[in-house]
């Protein structure tokens, strides 16, 4: 986006919610989709809301790992989680399979991001993942041609519903730009940017302007940091005040960010045999403690009580991201490979420059 003017007004939680996608949590709870899960879990709410969680989570492991056998950058990857969050805010899982629409999300997402992949490719793919170890309809069948023609009838509804609002903004760039700006570690922008992976399975995306993900994810990370090393990362102040005044964000929605990025690893935890979090996750994170998430850095006081995650969690030299782990993982491990940092395409480490521009489009996002 635009770079912010000289002085702008102090940052309100209100401010940080203006796009016409920004949803409360409470227009969320109201989703078509949420009433149908209810409606089916007979009024038990609690139900209805670990299927919608459990639901969101699958189809986003879905979209994580087909994104990465596609060899998509996780911008794009991205690009159709979001897709995937907006769709289902506005419709029901009553008339819309969530892995057909999951599959179209990703198409249309390659498209738009400039990383365009072709439709057999992404349906044969996708079908592989979902009914593994069923070998995808050979391309000149008439299932196969179903196969692709469900997607485009399914992407004229996607386009429809999103109102042919296709410009997705992500918190990765506002994060890398910062830990440049504060020459922060290569670990601080790879846990933060593992907490981004993270949070694109909730719908945080829906709630907050992609800069408030970007410092919880910094808040977050410097308090792993600190639990993990036993000594105090300090986050440096901003000429405006606290360091989150970098993001131009209100304090309220750091902190709301924060603890609804935590919540996942405590829903992790009781979904036994669900997957593992994405690769280039923070599992290592599921037994932090619970306690106020004050993103000033004074208040990120190492307590030690994390674990530290076994070694490997920050491999973000890794030649390549490792698969996602699948729908039927065991429980998941103690640290995820971690997948290099680059928003680009390609397999280079922690790019805090975008890309040399091979497509425009990265140049001027």
């Amino acid at each position: 986006g635009m770079p912010p003017p000289a002085k702008p007004a102090a940052p309100s939680a209100s401010s940080d919610r203006v796009e016409s996608w920004f949803l409360t949590k409470e227009q969320i709870e109201n989703s078509p989709s949420r009433k149908y899960l209810l409606s089916k879990a007979n009024g038990d709410l609690e139900k209805a809301k670990h299927k919608e969680t459990e639901y969101r989570r699958l189809t986003c492991a879905f979209l994580q790992e087909s994104g990465q056998k596609l060899r998509l950058p996780q911008l794009t990857i991205a690009t159709a989680i979001v897709f995937y969050h907006r769709f289902f805010a506005h419709k029901s899982y009553e008339g819309y399979d969530r892995f057909t629409i999951a599959t179209t999300c990703l198409f249309l997402a390659s498209k738009v991001e400039e990383t365009p992949k072709k439709l057999k490719d992404v349906v044969t793919e996708t079908y592989k993942i979902q009914n593994a170890p069923k070998a995808a309809p050979e391309p000149e069948s008439q299932d196969f041609k179903d196969l692709k023609e469900r997607i485009l009838v399914s992407e004229r509804v996607l386009l429809q519903t999103l109102g042919f609002d296709l410009t997705v903004e992500h918190p990765y760039r506002p994060l890398l730009a910062y830990v440049k700006s504060i020459q922060g570690t290569r670990d601080l922008a790879q846990v933060a940017w593992n907490f981004i992976n993270d949070s694109l399975r909730t719908t945080i995306c829906l709630q907050y302007a992609p800069r408030c993900v970007s410092a919880a994810a910094v808040a977050l990370a410097a308090r792993y940091l600190s639990d993990r090393h036993g000594t105090l990362y300090v986050l440096p102040p901003h000429q405006d005040g606290e360091w989150y005044q970098a993001f131009h964000v209100a304090d309220a929605s750091v902190q709301d960010v924060s603890k609804q990025i935590m919540e996942l690893y405590d829903a992790n935890k009781q979904i036994q045999g669900g997957p593992a979090l994405a690769n280039g996750s923070h599992v290592a994170l599921m037994n932090a403690p619970k306690r106020a998430l004050a993103p000033a850095a004074a208040d990120v006081a190492p307590n030690g009580a994390a674990p530290p995650p076994s070694e490997g969690v920050l491999k973000a030299e890794a030649p390549e991201p490792a698969a996602a782990h699948g729908a039927d993982a065991a429980a998941p491990p103690e640290s995820g490979a971690a997948a290099p940092i680059s928003v680009g395409g390609g397999d280079s480490g922690l790019e805090v420059e975008p890309p040399k521009a091979k497509r425009p489009r990265e140049a001027t996002t």
